[in-house]
């Protein structure tokens, strides 16, 4: 018995120098907020990274739409039922109106970010490519389970 609860004790004290920060590890991460950052290098920061490549083909043609459509008001940004295909959507029953209701609230969240970028001037930036490519991949996929419910 007592063999044990020397091993716990050891354990223990182990433990408890491993677990302990001093108060010089805790000044140093705090040091973060005397560091001073050049506007130079803040404005270079705050833009998204440069993409020198194409879109893939099919992207940049969901792009194209996308923005098309958004510029003639075929899709307000803050009015999601305006992604949806009524003659579609009227059919389905209510659970698969519900799904595609939440669904429209989260492409058009998506078609947002595309649209800041872009009114920004980033438009080949890694960003914007990702953000297309994941819509259009979602919106094909949502589709392949409740038939062309959106009109993008």
């Amino acid at each position: 018995m007592a063999d044990k609860d020397n091993n716990t004790g050891s354990d223990n004290n182990a433990n408890s120098k491993t677990g302990s920060a001093d108060s010089s590890s805790v000044e140093k991460l705090l040091q973060h907020d005397k560091i001073v950052i050049g506007e130079d290098v803040q404005q270079m920061l705050n833009n998204p990274t440069e993409h020198a490549a194409q879109l893939d083909p099919k992207d940049q043609a969901f792009l194209a739409m996308l923005m098309e459509k958004v510029e003639r008001g075929g899709i307000d940004l803050l009015k999601p039922s305006s992604l949806l295909n009524m003659a579609v959507y009227e059919k389905l029953d209510e659970k698969a109106q519900g799904k595609a209701d939440f669904d429209a609230v989260n492409l058009l969240a998506a078609i947002r970010e595309i649209r800041n970028l872009w009114n920004a001037g980033n438009r080949d930036t890694y960003q914007i490519e990702n953000a297309v490519h994941r819509i259009r991949v979602t919106k094909e996929r949502l589709e392949e389970l409740g038939g062309d419910v959106f009109v993008i």
